[in-house]
């Protein structure tokens, strides 16, 4: 599976404010509690043996309140656009992953984020197609311009919508660990009968949980 299984994990843990009581002449004044979450990245076993390795190269992985389908996780990709749409930036290794390097229960730190306490019901990996390959145990190189190579979504960054089973809860002065879950073995489809045919399509699947 591929951000190894993005059942890699996201954690947040939100700080709870105190609300002051004011006397009669003054007013009260309240701080959103807050929680912390953290992230890590798992994958499930590839099962294509000619691959040596699938680099993906994560910009950084967003969150927010609200749902997201697959339109919303790809719009305000950029970096000036992190903030935009009620997204929150959790992550941001802005580095190429090995997918293959965290299976069999091998996870990722991926990064810890201090919230907002409450259910979150959005989460995006942003990546970098361009930076990004998928390497045969031959010694071929399969990018988004190689012949043979791999179809990826157009434009030098992607928002990929990650899955939920249910909404990630961030609790007030807590910790939760979310693993995300990246499908390599579902993630690229072959274009022919071989890989050295007419190469991968990349179709990404992302799942998370709380672990």
């Amino acid at each position: 599976m591929f951000l190894t299984r993005m059942t890699g994990g996201i954690a947040a843990a939100l700080a709870l404010g105190a609300l002051a009581a004011c006397s009669s002449g003054s007013s009260a004044t309240s701080t959103p509690q807050q929680g912390t979450l953290k992230m890590q990245l798992t994958d499930a076993p590839f099962a294509t043996d000619s691959v040596q390795s699938v680099n993906v190269f994560v910009v950084r992985v967003d969150g927010r309140m609200a749902a997201a389908d697959s339109a919303a996780a790809d719009s305000a990709t950029a970096g000036d656009s992190a903030s935009a749409n009620g997204w929150v930036t959790l992550a941001a290794p802005n580095d190429s992953v090995d997918l293959l390097a965290y299976q069999n229960g091998n996870t990722m730190p991926l990064g810890t984020a201090k919230l907002t306490a409450g259910n979150f019901n959005g989460f995006r990996m942003v990546i970098d197609p361009t930076r990004s390959d998928v390497v045969l145990k031959n010694g071929t190189v399969l990018t988004g311009t190689s012949t043979p190579g791999i179809m990826f979504p157009s434009g030098s960054r992607s928002g990929i919508k990650i899955n939920l089973t249910s909404p990630i809860t961030v609790a007030a002065s807590d910790t939760t660990t979310m693993l995300i879950d990246f499908n390599v073995g579902n993630s690229f489809v072959l274009r022919g009968n071989t890989i050295m045919q007419n190469g991968l399509l990349f179709k990404p699947v992302i799942q998370a949980s709380v672990h």
